[in-house]
């Protein structure tokens, strides 16, 4: 028999891919600006932002969270999907900012979070940490998928190449548990299978293996929030 648990996760519909909406163009985008407004086009708006420094150049640059403005008639109990877009900035001597780069794909959308988050809006954690860039977010109901993407400057290439990433799937009910760890930068994948132990109600690993993955290069403008 059906609980109402069941039937709320049966019928909830699980968006949990970045939909086809509204994207931000480059082109129309500055390349050097005095301040970070200046970078934020019409019917956006700033949604968070973090330092750190980037390139190296001891000065601290900074990490935007672009996301569309809501509309004026939206019902604030049940928002209304948005997308939203990640702005690297670099922060030249002179204290304005320079474009580094600007990421459509890789942060998922105000309601990709499936019946895990309801009605209430899904984050997107970004910070950065000794000159990476990490882009942590989740969705999921029963099942949890946990994604976590690393990016680091290239000076060669003058980009943000895609060097690992985290993907950890839950299943609550179950207790079990799959990590698998990617690093591009020596091609190698290490999978990890957990399970919940009734008795202890602690973790406990399963299983651990490794496998070599291609390194082919992506950059953070190619890699979707929906990367599997």
């Amino acid at each position: 028999m059906l609980t109402f648990l069941s039937l709320f996760l049966l019928f909830w519909p699980l968006n949990t891919e970045i939909q086809d909406g509204a994207k931000i163009d480059a082109a129309k985008l500055p390349r050097t600006a005095a301040t970070v407004r200046e970078f934020v086009p019409s019917g956006w708006t700033i949604e968070a932002q973090v330092e750190g420094d980037l390139n190296k150049d001891s000065i601290p640059d900074l990490a935007v969270t672009l996301v569309e403005q809501m509309p004026a008639n939206a019902n604030k109990d049940y928002p209304p999907e948005r997308q939203r877009a990640l702005l690297l900035l670099f922060k030249t001597a002179d204290g304005k900012f320079s474009r580094a780069a600007l990421a459509n794909k890789v942060l998922a959308c105000t309601r990709c979070g499936g019946a895990f988050y309801g009605a209430v809006e899904t984050p997107a954690n970004v910070e950065i940490s000794n000159g990476v860039v990490i882009v942590k977010q989740e969705y999921g109901s029963r099942e949890l998928t946990e994604k976590t993407f690393r990016f680091r400057y290239e000076p060669e290439s003058g980009r943000f190449a895609f060097i690992g990433v985290d993907v950890k799937s839950f299943d609550r009910m179950l207790g079990k548990g799959v990590t698998e760890s990617s690093n591009f930068l020596i091609g190698l994948k290490v999978t990890m299978k957990t399970r919940l132990d009734p008795q202890t109600e602690k973790t406990v690993n399963v299983s651990n293996t490794r496998q070599r993955i291609p390194s082919d290069k992506k950059f953070i403008e190619d890699v979707a929030a929906d990367y599997q």
